[in-house]
């Protein structure tokens, strides 16, 4: 009965999120959560946090998070998430210290890589930033917001041919953004919008 009462909660909870009722589908993943045990439950609770989270209910996602990490302490997703709420409040010690968490257990989670570089930067250590993004692009060769905030990184440091390098690498696969990207810093990459004339 309780598998059957699980599944239910389930499809309500995900189809509350597809039609963006936050605050329903939080409500029926938490109610999954209960059914559930272990990692299951872990899961469902850090869904329900994300849901509070689109609510702007940091507080109570934030609680839901480290219930799911007392139930599952190596679930990388709920050390990420967490992450993610703290940095959002600046509070980049903090954040830096969940998304270290999330690599221990997940070490190939490129968004906590890039989280992690993120904090970095406002916490002033760019060259430890370089090398989280590094990995971040490494681990996510198409990642846009990776290679952009490591450009712009190389760029504050002097270092304007590795920028240049990575506005062409960019332009490859994001050309906007690699245009908006030579815009803002300045460098001569020679990359161009190709849908500019479309605009005139």
């Amino acid at each position: 009965m309780k598998a059957i009462h699980a599944w239910f909660n389930t499809q309500i909870a995900n189809w509350a999120m597809i039609l963006k009722k936050y605050e329903i589908a939080a409500e029926y993943w938490m109610r999954t959560a209960e059914l559930r045990s272990g990692a299951k439950s872990t899961q469902c609770l850090t869904v329900a946090a994300t849901c509070m989270s689109e609510l702007n209910r940091s507080a109570e996602a934030e609680a839901l998070l480290r219930k799911a990490l007392d139930i599952t302490p190596d679930y990388s997703a709920a050390w990420f998430n967490l992450g993610f709420l703290t940095q959002k409040r600046g509070q980049h010690d903090q954040a830096l210290e969940c998304f270290d968490q999330a690599i221990r257990f997940h070490e190939k989670m490129d968004r906590a890589h890039y989280g992690r570089a993120l904090s970095l930067i406002a916490l002033n250590r760019p060259e430890e930033a370089k090398a989280a993004l590094e990995r971040t692009i490494d681990l996510q060769p198409m990642s846009p917001y990776g290679y952009y905030q490591l450009a712009t990184l190389h760029h504050k440091l002097g270092d304007e041919k590795a920028c240049i390098k990575l506005v062409k690498r960019l332009h490859k696969f994001e050309p906007q953004l690699a245009v908006q990207l030579q815009r803002e810093t300045g460098v001569e990459a020679g990359v161009q919008d190709p849908f500019a004339h479309y605009r005139r």
